[in-house]
């Protein structure tokens, strides 16, 4: 070969065109693990979704997967394989060996929630969920009258932990004498909708004289909010807003704008762009709070919907630290 040189130019011209042209190619998948309607994290990303679908008129494919993780991974593959990307791993700190299965398919990107993985064709949306429940915990404890408060979820991960860690920061802020009851149900087929199990928790929390219950418990986190209703209690909703669920039974809901995230992404992968592959939403760019309204004003005085505002600017300062568990697996 006369330019040897040249030659590699070209072919490395040739390489990064192919990958260029491949990157830009846009069909868009979202593989959901159970009922979509049934399940508060669900329901916020279809949300954003659809608002993607009617800000650009373009499709993104929606899969209704099993609660089983094997039918979970099986839907994944099938979109990988059919040329679907960007994929949604939408539950990436629950998936076992998730690197492994990135690594799989190369040509793929992926959008993983709530996970940060170092892998060239994975971009992570990481929601500041421990800045929202530090306010849920501060309301919970300013609301308390027993100074006894419940935290209930599913699977004892450390993403289940950063919930607990603000919330039981966000409470001790307010009192540093405040008892926290802390329980799991476990991980199980179909646990995130079981919920018999974390109503059976929340029961438990209360006979013990636990008076504000926070739940972060996906599909099954609605039983918790009706069981303490029953009984005279207060609960907290997640994800999305659901105060109105037990109107004067729910103190506040800590929303995750997790249909922000997704709506962001896509777009993102829309126009082609992958500078970074990690992007952090909390209190500061409006993707987490607490909400009030109609459904909980009897519930919130003055008082102490000024506290919690004051919390909220000093956490966006930076004059409190909201301890993210993941950074070290403890609560301090």
């Amino acid at each position: 070969m006369k330019n040897p040189r040249l030659f590699i130019s070209v072919f490395l011209i040739l390489a990064c065109f192919a990958w260029t042209a491949q990157a830009r190619e846009f069909n868009p998948a979202v593989i959901y693990q159970g009922n979509i309607e049934k399940n508060s994290f669900n329901v916020s990303i279809h949300r954003g979704v659809e608002r993607f679908r009617k800000k650009t008129g373009l499709d993104c494919t929606e899969t209704v997967a099993g609660l089983d993780m094997d039918d979970y991974f099986s839907s994944l593959r099938s979109a990988a394989e059919k040329g679907h990307s960007p994929v949604f791993l939408l539950y990436g700190n629950h998936i076992p060996k998730l690197v492994d299965f990135v690594r799989q398919y190369p040509a793929t990107r992926f959008i993983v929630l709530d996970t940060m993985l170092d892998e060239p064709n994975m971009f992570s949306f990481v929601m500041a969920e421990h800045e929202g429940s530090f306010l849920a915990g501060a309301l919970a404890a300013l609301a308390s009258t027993s100074k006894q408060v419940g935290f209930v979820s599913v699977v004892d991960t450390p993403f289940q932990r950063r919930f607990l860690c603000g919330y039981s920061q966000g409470a001790h802020y307010i009192n540093p004498d405040i008892k926290i009851f802390e329980g799991f149900t476990g991980d199980y087929p179909g646990a995130w909708f079981d919920g018999k199990a974390v109503a059976a928790l929340a029961s438990d929390m209360m006979d013990k004289g636990a008076d504000v219950i926070y739940q972060a418990a996906g599909g099954a986190g609605p039983a918790v909010l009706e069981a303490v209703a029953a009984r005279g209690k207060l609960g907290i909703g997640v994800d999305i807003n659901q105060n109105g669920l037990y109107p004067g039974s729910v103190l506040t809901s800590m929303i995750k704008r997790t249909d922000k995230a997704v709506f962001a992404a896509l777009m993102l992968a829309k126009r082609g762009i992958w500078r970074d592959n990690y992007k952090r939403l909390g209190l500061a760019q409006d993707a987490i709070d607490i909400v009030f309204d109609r459904h909980n004003q009897s519930l919130v005085t003055p008082v102490m919907r000024d506290r919690i505002e004051k919390i909220r600017k000093d956490i966006v300062l930076g004059v409190i630290q909201v301890h993210n568990y993941n950074e070290n697996i403890k609560c301090p």
